[in-house]
């Protein structure tokens, strides 16, 4: 229970006290956002104070009958009580959105694939392959290490295909084999081969039968055909493929990269760069929107900085369409997910005064402007160190209004290794 207290000075009064008389705006409102309170009392120069508890929290006058005060971060109903000298106390409920819950979830490790039906996730388990159900944080489906390995491979990797993703398994003798294609649905169903190194640090399929794979500093674009495959090698590229998002109607391979390349998903050619306004940035995730005409993007510049941006541009040539730069220094973006309800996005941050103590939290925005609508923090009891968790995958759950960050670590053959599992709430 959350109690929010706006008051004025107090002064002594021999009469009864009137009936405030006043009124939210809006009663289910963002945590971290601001609660508008109206009352024809509120007239200036006296701006109230606002108090949840002993917690004071900064106010601003918008009018002058109107009052916004700065909420905390935090989820769940609360008695809002508003106090001027000479009236009665105005109370009511408020109902705040946002941080709800943190939890250890299975066994899960790498770069992890959002599948159709929310909020399921694909990934590499101990052993094998696992379905993860966000929700409730349990393993939904099992395959074995001869399906997908941590050992050979960083993560799941997605396909130009619909219903396809790249899984990188063993052989019966206990050594990494090579990728397949498999489609996905109530069975896996294993398609086509793909060339592919051993221990690459992500992997997609472009083509079909083509793929785009690498490790730190290496990029490879391999295409196979009935005589054989040509893989070509781009090397000190300055950094590494930590993911791939795919689209398949838009036929294009944003790549995870500093170069902040994105490829022809069917010939497998690089076309554009996401054109940051910063030199250095590396992309971190990518979302298409309905249609895959736009591309949204988030990247970073890495390292104890944490200045970060997301960008829309047009899926076909890169043309810029529109971008928010997070402010300051402190902000890492990791990731980025459309509402496939409403009109928003989500940007997976984290957020800090180092790289080694950041707190987790989702910014909405507006899918059409880009423009922030909320910021929803966990406490600073769930810091994280980005040196220990190298994935923040984004999971909407439109069902229960709730938006889930999955934070997975990234490395050769992790075993042992528990997601953690961060639940947000959502205005409905």
């Amino acid at each position: 229970m959350v109690t929010v207290v706006v008051a004025i000075g107090a002064c002594e009064t021999a009469t009864a006290p009137e009936p405030l008389n006043g009124r939210l705006t809006a009663s289910d409102v963002w945590s971290g956002g601001e609660a508008l309170v109206v009352s024809a009392a509120f007239l200036p120069p006296a701006l109230p104070v606002a108090r949840i508890a002993a917690e004071t929290l900064a106010v601003r006058r918008v009018d002058d009958s109107t009052v916004a005060a700065r909420l905390p971060h935090g989820n769940g109903p609360g008695v809002l009580t508003v106090e001027l000298p000479g009236f009665a106390p105005f109370t009511t409920i408020i109902r705040l959105r946002g941080f709800r819950t943190a939890e250890d979830g299975p066994f899960l490790t790498g770069f992890l694939q959002r599948l159709p039906t929310p909020p399921l996730v694909l990934g590499a388990g101990d052993p094998g392959l696992v379905e993860v159900d966000v929700r409730t944080g349990a393993v939904a489906r099992q395959w074995p290490d001869t399906v997908h390995s941590p050992d050979c491979t960083w993560g799941v990797g997605p396909s130009v295909r619909s219903g396809g993703y790249v899984l990188f398994g063993k052989t019966a003798g206990g050594t990494c084999s090579h990728p397949w294609l498999w489609t996905y649905g109530p069975q896996l169903t294993r398609v086509d081969s793909l060339y592919a190194l051993v221990d690459t640090w992500a992997i997609g399929e472009v083509g079909p039968g083509g793929a785009v794979f690498g490790s730190d500093d290496h990029l490879h674009i391999s295409q196979c055909t009935g005589t054989g495959c040509a893989d070509r090698l781009y090397s000190n590229l300055g950094g590494s493929l930590t993911g791939i998002t795919v689209g398949s109607v838009a036929k294009r391979a944003v790549l995870h990269h500093w170069n902040a390349l994105v490829a022809d998903a069917e010939a497998g050619d690089t076309l554009y760069r996401i054109p940051y306004t910063q030199a250095g940035y590396r992309t971190e995730g990518a979302a298409f929107s309905a249609g895959e005409d736009t591309l949204y993007a988030v990247g970073q510049v890495g390292g104890s900085v944490g200045a970060s941006e997301v960008m829309a541009v047009a899926a076909a040539n890169g043309a810029y369409l529109g971008g928010a730069i997070f402010p300051g220094s402190g902000t890492w973006a990791f990731d980025v997910a459309r509402d496939p309800v409403r009109h928003w996005l989500y940007v997976a941050t984290l957020v800090g005064s180092g790289a080694t103590n950041v707190v987790p939290a989702v910014v909405v925005l507006d899918q059409g402007t880009l423009a922030p609508i909320a910021e929803l923090r966990a406490p600073t009891s769930e810091a994280l160190s980005l040196i220990v968790w190298h994935q923040f995958r984004l999971v909407p759950d439109p069902s229960q209004a709730a938006v889930y960050m999955v934070a997975t670590k990234q490395a050769y053959d992790l075993h042992g290794e528990r997601a953690r599992i961060f639940r947000f709430d959502l205005i409905p």
